[in-house]
C-alpha cells in the first residue's frame, strides 16, 4: 500500500540512491592527482548507492507500486548487474589505502587493480588531502617506524621496498626550510648514505642546495638528476665489475649532453657519498663549460 511504512522507506530509498550517485560522481569529478576526499567519502557513496541497486526491488517484493516505480526499480537491477564488472574497476579507482598517519600528515594509496604499486604522501586539509610526494614502492609493507617527518628542517625520510628491493628516499617537505637547513640535510643525508649503503638497493636523496636528486643503484652505479629534470640524467656513474663486458673494473662516466662515454680506472674514483657526488658533478660540468 502506498500509506505503508515499507512503501515509503522503498520510495525514500530510491531518492537516496539517486542523490548518492550524484553526489559520488560530483565528488569524484573533484578529486585530481595532488588532492583526495577524506574519509574516503566518493567511495562510501558510491558504493551504498550502487548497492541499493540491488535490494531495492528484493526488498519491495510483494509491495503495492506504482507502474512507474515498479519499472524503476526493475530497470534499477537490471543496470546493476549489468555494470557490475565495471563498478568493481570504479570502486577499486576511487578507494583510499590509509597506510600510516603521523599528525596531520598520512601515507595513502590509490589505484585500480591493474596499477602499479606507489604511496603517496599527503597532508590534512579540511575535507581533502593535498598530495605533496610520490613514490614508486609497496605500501602493504609500509608501517609507522618506516617513515619519520621533522618539521624543523622540513625533511622527510621513507623506507621500503619494491619486488624485494629494499629502498630509501630522502626529501624536502617544506623547500624553505630544507633549503634554510642546508648544512643539517647534507650531515643527515651522508650519514643515512654511510649508514645504509649495505642494507638498501636503491638510495634516492634531494639535495638541499639546488634540489637536484641523487640516486644509487646496487652501489654499481649513481645518477644525479638536474632539479627540472627527473626522467633523465644528467650524469651516470658507472662502477664495473672484473667480468663486465664493458669497460670491465673501471668507473665509466656517461653524461646526456655528451655523445662518448669518459672511462677511468676504478681506483681513481672511488665511491662517493651524495654531498661528493654533487662537489664531482658540478666539477663536472665546469669543465664542459
Amino acid at each position: 500500500m502506498p500509506d505503508s511504512l515499507r512503501y515509503k522507506i522503498v520510495l525514500w530509498l530510491v531518492w537516496v540512491q539517486i542523490a548518492l550517485i550524484v553526489m559520488a560522481f560530483f565528488m569524484i569529478d573533484h578529486t585530481d592527482p595532488d588532492r583526495v576526499w577524506r574519509w574516503n567519502v566518493p567511495f562510501w557513496t558510491l558504493l551504498i548507492g550502487y548497492v541499493l541497486g540491488f535490494l531495492l526491488l528484493p526488498f519491495s517484493r510483494e509491495l503495492e507500486k506504482s507502474k512507474t516505480l515498479k519499472w524503476w526499480l526493475r530497470i534499477d537491477l537490471f543496470i546493476s548487474i549489468l555494470m557490475f564488472v565495471p563498478a568493481c574497476f570504479v570502486l577499486a579507482g576511487c578507494h583510499v589505502r590509509y597506510i600510516s598517519e603521523k599528525g596531520d600528515y598520512i601515507l595513502l594509496n590509490r589505484n585500480g587493480f591493474l596499477s602499479a604499486p606507489f604511496v603517496q604522501l599527503g597532508v590534512k586539509s579540511g575535507f581533502f588531502i593535498k598530495s605533496l610526494n610520490y613514490f614508486p614502492v609497496e605500501y602493504w609493507n609500509i608501517s609507522n617506524d618506516d617513515w619519520d617527518i621533522d618539521d624543523t628542517t622540513g625533511c622527510f625520510w621513507l623506507t621500503s621496498s619494491r619486488n624485494n628491493d629494499r629502498q630509501l628516499y630522502v626529501v624536502p617537505l617544506d623547500s624553505c626550510k630544507y633549503k634554510i637547513n642546508e648544512t643539517v640535510i647534507n650531515t643527515r643525508i651522508d650519514s643515512l648514505y654511510h649508514c645504509s649503503i649495505s642494507r638498501y638497493d636503491r638510495m634516492d636523496f634531494v639535495m638541499p642546495d639546488d634540489f637536484s636528486t641523487i640516486s644509487y643503484t646496487d652501489r654499481a652505479s649513481v645518477s644525479y638528476f638536474n632539479t627540472d629534470d627527473c626522467w633523465y640524467p644528467f650524469a651516470e656513474i658507472i662502477y664495473t665489475s672484473e667480468d663486465s663486458n664493458i669497460s670491465p673494473d673501471s668507473v665509466i662516466i656517461r653524461c646526456k649532453d655528451s655523445k662518448e662515454d669518459v672511462v677511468y680506472p676504478k681506483d681513481s674514483i672511488p665511491h662517493m657519498s651524495p654531498t661528493q657526488v654533487q662537489q664531482f658533478i658540478r666539477q663536472l660540468k665546469g669543465g664542459e663549460q
